[in-house]
């Protein structure tokens, strides 16, 4: 406990992205997925994301008017979290935003300072380099994600997950996190196809000398700001 708030109190006073930039030599990345193997691995990524929303022991985290926050613990995973809302807007508008129009993600998302797509592996499938701004004792972060979606019956599940690119190795300049699940889970709200059930699976790392209370937060609060975003015209 103390040499977690020790920790803190450093980052707060040099910033964790100074003594990130310390730690770059001694990093231990992951080896970079083969091109043939993005389709098997985001299938895997979807049906491991529905597999968990399908689990029993969520705990509630924050609601907001109709929309609901929970968490859960898994072995091996760690802490995962539950965003589930209704839009007023389609399952294939929301994809669309999403995904075919990923760049243009800062205009309306504040929680995005940069998203540039670095690779097209096909109409479904492509990696994406985003850049996230500081939030609160949170300074700058960046991921690079495989994203992919697919429809199944009615149901739009849209994937995206922390790999390794050769095009964009981790830097100095930004600290690298990683979300293990980013998943998207879009239906039809019953009764009016012109409004969505989204469910939304969220596991990430933020990296850094940030304690897990603060990543906590900083989670749960930058899904509500980035559902309101989300939501906006």
């Amino acid at each position: 406990m103390l040499l977690h708030m020790l920790y803190d109190c450093v980052s707060f006073l040099i910033s964790d992205n100074t003594l990130h930039r310390r730690m770059m030599d001694q990093a231990v990345h992951q080896k970079p997925l083969k091109k043939s193997n993005f389709h098997e691995v985001a299938e895997h990524s979807m049906n491991e994301a529905l597999r968990i929303l399908e689990g029993e022991n969520w705990n509630l985290e924050m609601k907001s008017g109709d929309d609901i926050i929970t968490s859960t613990k898994l072995p091996t995973i760690g802490k995962i979290f539950k965003y589930e809302a209704v839009v007023d807007m389609p399952p294939e508008k929301i994809n669309n935003k999403l995904f075919y129009n990923v760049e243009e993600t800062p205009e309306w998302s504040k929680g995005v300072e940069k998203a540039d797509v670095v690779e097209t592996i096909d109409n479904n499938i492509n990696v994406v380099h985003i850049v996230t701004p500081s939030r609160c004792l949170v300074s700058n972060r960046d991921f690079v994600h495989l994203r992919a979606w697919k429809k199944k019956d009615d149901t739009i599940i849209h994937s995206s997950f922390s790999i390794t690119h050769p095009k964009v190795p981790p830097n100095s300049t930004y600290i690298r996190a990683e979300h293990r699940f980013n998943t998207f889970i879009l239906r039809p709200y019953k009764g009016d196809p012109s409004r969505t059930h989204l469910e939304w699976l969220m596991q990430v790392s933020l990296k850094g000398w940030i304690s897990q209370n603060i990543t906590d937060q900083v989670v749960v609060y930058g899904m509500v700001d980035h559902m309101r975003d989300i939501r906006s015209p």
